[in-house]
């Protein structure tokens, strides 16, 4: 079975919101590879906290996607106030002796749109409507990526990561079922301050 035969049977999606067929993306060669590690959204940290716990398997999960789709330029686009993420990515790379750069954004909204993140590393601009695919890239999140070193090993996707903040008594970060239940991930995280 291939690497885009092995994505599809575990249930990969992409992992950073759209839910776009991963397998799709794994099935085309391009030149860049391109991780979405600069999450933007406010609150959010899911991704530092992936980066920084499971960073040699993000770096895995990179180099099975860039061998099948052939990238020559492989990037992680991630802010540079991200410094502990930073430091395991680092060494991460530098224990798989991965081809694999960072490319370090400054803390602005949306540093980790899409469109900012190919424009910001290739220099090149999709097209009205189009995906990074049209410009011979490929764009994956981290969590994406942590689940394609997953799914080589057999191992489907049952789990997602989520942030938990806002009106919580403890933000935290957590890794749940798929269903998981909103009230009982706020529970994970203290419950809420806030009258029922």
């Amino acid at each position: 079975m291939n690497l885009v035969e092995k994505i599809k049977n575990a249930g990969v999606v992409g992992a950073g919101g759209a839910g776009f067929p991963t397998h799709v993306k794994v099935g085309a060669e391009v030149e860049w590879l391109l991780v979405n590690a600069a999450e933007c959204e406010p609150l959010m940290h899911k991704d530092k906290e992936i980066m920084q716990n499971y960073a040699d398997t993000i770096v895995q999960g990179i180099q099975y996607v860039a061998d099948h789709t052939k990238a020559q330029k492989i990037v992680i686009g991630i802010k540079s106030k991200n410094t502990q993420a930073i430091k395991s990515l680092n060494a991460a790379i530098d224990k798989a002796k991965a081809a694999i750069t960072l490319h370090e954004f400054d803390d602005y909204y949306p540093a980790g749109d899409e469109y900012e993140i190919v424009a910001g590393i290739t220099g090149k601009l999709m097209p009205p409507g189009g995906i990074p695919l049209d410009i011979g890239a490929v764009v994956s999140n981290v969590e994406t990526l942590y689940n394609i070193a997953h799914a080589v090993d057999g191992k489907p996707v049952t789990n997602k990561f989520l942030t938990v903040a806002g009106a919580v008594k403890q933000p935290v970060t957590v890794y749940v079922p798929v269903g998981t239940i909103y009230e009982d991930v706020i529970e994970l995280a203290g419950g809420s301050p806030l009258p029922a």
